[in-house]
């Protein structure tokens, strides 16, 4: 399985390493391309990648790799726990990134993901919005996208309740027909 926690290049890295052993590929040994959609009749893989030797490597020239970018909307955790947060501080998008990261076991990086605007919020009772986060076409690790659903602050109870002294119970005898 792959840890999908690591730097996006050091994830690429994992995969040519694993598939090329005894291979010791770094982050210092190698550059990458722009990923782009595969091409061909029936390509087995949807992404291709070019890496590159850096310069004094000791390598040289560049390969076209193929592999499965992950679906954002295939991640396992979030088929078995939906994308939901709560507004809290949230601007954008980015700002929910961090808590997407830990409750999903992934490390969606600026690279990855298209930052929008989260909806104004109006203090409705269960005010919630839907957003789509998207990846970057250019991520390395992701494609497509998915649905998150923002729900706003609960409404503290003590604002819509001001008046607490009630005007009491009165028990009027029913009137005889």
């Amino acid at each position: 399985m792959t840890d999908l926690t690591k730097a996006p290049n050091q994830v690429i890295i994992d995969l040519i390493n694993a598939d090329n052993a005894p291979l010791a590929l770094t982050p210092e040994l190698v550059t990458f391309g722009l990923p782009t959609a595969a091409t061909g009749e029936n390509p087995v893989k949807n992404t291709e990648l070019t890496v590159s030797a850096a310069e004094g490597s000791g390598y040289s020239g560049s390969v076209v790799v193929t592999y499965n970018r992950v679906a954002l909307s295939t991640i396992p955790t979030i088929a078995a726990a939906p994308a939901e947060f709560q507004l809290g501080n949230a601007t954008t998008l980015k700002d929910l990134i961090p808590e997407f990261n830990a409750k999903y076991g992934v490390n969606l990086t600026d690279d990855d993901y298209v930052d929008a605007p989260i909806p104004e919020f109006t203090g409705e009772l269960n005010e919630e919005h839907t957003v789509q986060l998207v990846a970057k076409a250019d991520s390395l690790i992701y494609i497509g996208s998915v649905d998150i659903v923002i729900k706003g602050a609960d409404i503290p109870l003590a604002s819509v309740l001001t008046n607490t002294a009630l005007n009491g119970l009165v028990y009027e005898a029913p009137v005889a027909p």
